[in-house]
């Protein structure tokens, strides 16, 4: 009789379990389309390449079939992934969907530059999101505060200038050699430390022992906060770390740490000053002083992270591009010098009210921004529960991909898409439409985690190009075009650096002494 009673449970269990696992008898999930050949364990990282971008690979996988053109489910080690290859399917994951897809996923590398994931990029959403949000829109990048954000990065601008003019004093007048992935790293760098800070910007701003070894950081040793590595997908192999990522990522976050640390130290007390533009640490300090438990110092490191991570090099990085393709395609330079000398008058610098009327230069830049996307994957969202996208089921904890990469040059979208022609915008930009063209250009992200800052880059970036191309004239190094490949782009952990020959207008010169000489900063 026991044995009987034995035999009916274990019966009964199975009976139980095979209901709640056989499909026939539960709802089927229909999953975005997936790729043939997963394998246990790994899933399909097998079909991703070490020596390929991601970016690239994922666009190939993507495009193999018309099935996954708006949506490719992968199965990566322990994690699923769905990637985003269409503005239709961004627009239906980050606008009609947004609040389930506002998270962010946990990962090695964010697991020490998010401050315990409290920082404006990686926190998930909610009340904190929000609060940093509301807080760095308010005070720097909203439409009221805009305008004195902007009068930073005219002085970055105006600062550059005088860098270059007595570079190539020194030289007599010759062309001078300059290096500008280093300029406009410097550009950036002291737009953002001013911003942060609210030091006053001047010729040695970036040239201190600490901000120049910051910089150089920030230069060369980016860190892959776009995408994750292979201890994410496999944590097995974080216990062996064999290409030692964390333990870079680590020694970075430590000594990065410790800068910031310092700065919140140097900077508190000068807090209480009165000054005319209340910096990122002034607004947190004053937030501290009223609820020093909720701004604790961690919030504050976190946020200055978070703007000197997404402010510095991005911007750099697509100034540096800008300047390559002018140089590859004289025809589109001659249009933008045609442009500034028929709307500035002669011997005038570029100011902020002229940019509205530069709408080749805006151009250049969308279209650089088109091509060369900072981040061509968007950084990671994460669902936050089950949802259904069109007709498919995404399951809970999802990764959430936008390969902008392909998003900007598939051909169904744009005409000769790997072609670059500034006047694809021209119209758009010359009827002051800020729209996001239907989701196909998406360089600063969209919907909820979209980059708040876009109105003081494309700002800082206008006016820097204009200002270029007005005061000097500019000439490759060699008769050889700049190389344009991939490798040469900022998500590797090295870029070669463009150079180019750099001499100042005739016209410009009493201009450029008086910016040397401060009396135009």
């Amino acid at each position: 009789m026991e044995l009987l009673q034995v035999l009916f449970y274990i019966t009964l269990f199975i009976l139980l379990l095979s209901i709640y696992k056989f499909p026939l008898l539960r709802p089927r999930k229909r999953l975005p389309p997936c790729p043939p050949g997963a394998l246990p364990i790994i899933g399909h990282l097998r079909l991703l390449s070490l020596s390929t971008p991601l970016h690239r690979t994922l666009q190939t996988l993507s495009t193999n079939s018309n099935q996954y053109a708006n949506y490719m489910f992968l199965k990566l080690g322990v994690h699923k992934v769905l990637v985003l290859s269409s503005p239709a399917a961004v627009q239906e994951c980050f606008h009609k969907n947004d609040v389930a897809f506002a998270n962010r996923p946990r990962s090695i590398v964010t697991n020490y530059t998010s401050y315990d994931y409290t920082n404006l990029a990686f926190a998930n959403y909610g009340p904190l999101w929000r609060d940093h949000r509301r807080i760095i829109t308010t005070n720097f990048f909203g439409s009221s505060s805009l305008p004195t954000s902007s009068n930073i990065g005219h002085d970055a601008v105006r600062c550059l200038l005088s860098d270059l003019y007595k570079s190539c004093s020194i030289n007599g007048g010759k062309p001078q050699k300059i290096d500008l992935k280093l300029k406009f790293f410097q550009l950036t760098f002291n737009a953002m430390m001013s911003m942060s800070t609210g030091e006053p910007i001047g010729d040695g701003f970036c040239h201190t022992e600490k901000n120049k070894w910051f910089l150089d950081l920030l230069k060369n040793r980016r860190m892959p906060t776009m995408v994750m590595i292979p201890g994410d997908y496999l944590p097995l192999l974080r216990y062996f770390d064999l290409f030692k990522i964390e333990k870079r990522v680590a020694a970075i976050s430590r000594k990065r740490d410790a800068y910031f640390e310092e700065m919140v130290e140097r900077f508190r007390e000068e807090c209480y000053m009165e000054k005319k533009f209340k910096s990122v640490l002034d607004v947190y300090f004053s937030l501290q002083r009223a609820h020093p438990d909720q701004y604790n110092d961690q919030i504050i490191k976190g946020t200055l992270l978070t703007m000197f991570g997404a402010g510095i090099d991005t911007t750099a990085i697509t100034l540096e591009w800008a300047m390559s393709l002018l140089l590859n395609h004289p025809e589109v330079l001659k249009k933008a010098l045609y442009e500034l000398e028929n709307n500035i008058e002669p011997h005038r610098l570029i100011e902020d009210s002229d940019l509205s009327n530069l709408p080749c230069i805006q151009s250049i830049i969308k279209e650089t921004l088109r091509l060369y996307p900072p981040g061509p994957l968007l950084i990671p969202h994460e669902v936050t529960s089950e949802c259904k996208v069109e007709q498919y089921d995404v399951p809970s904890g999802t990764i959430v991909v936008a390969n902008v990469w392909t998003i900007h040059r598939d051909p169904k979208v744009w005409s000769e898409p790997d072609k670059f022609m500034p006047e694809r915008f021209m119209q758009s930009v010359q009827q002051g439409d800020q729209s996001k063209d239907g989701f196909k250009f998406i360089p600063f992200g969209t919907g909820r985690r979209g980059c708040p800052g876009e109105g003081m880059a494309m700002h800082t970036m206008t006016l820097a190009l204009g200002s270029l191309l007005r005061c000097f004239e500019w000439e490759k190094i060699d008769d050889e075009p700049i190389d344009m490949s991939e490798e040469n782009q900022f998500f590797l952990l090295k870029a070669k650096a463009l150079e180019a020959l750099c001499r100042p207008k005739s016209e410009m010169l009493n201009a450029l002494r008086r910016v040397s000489s401060k009396e135009l900063i």
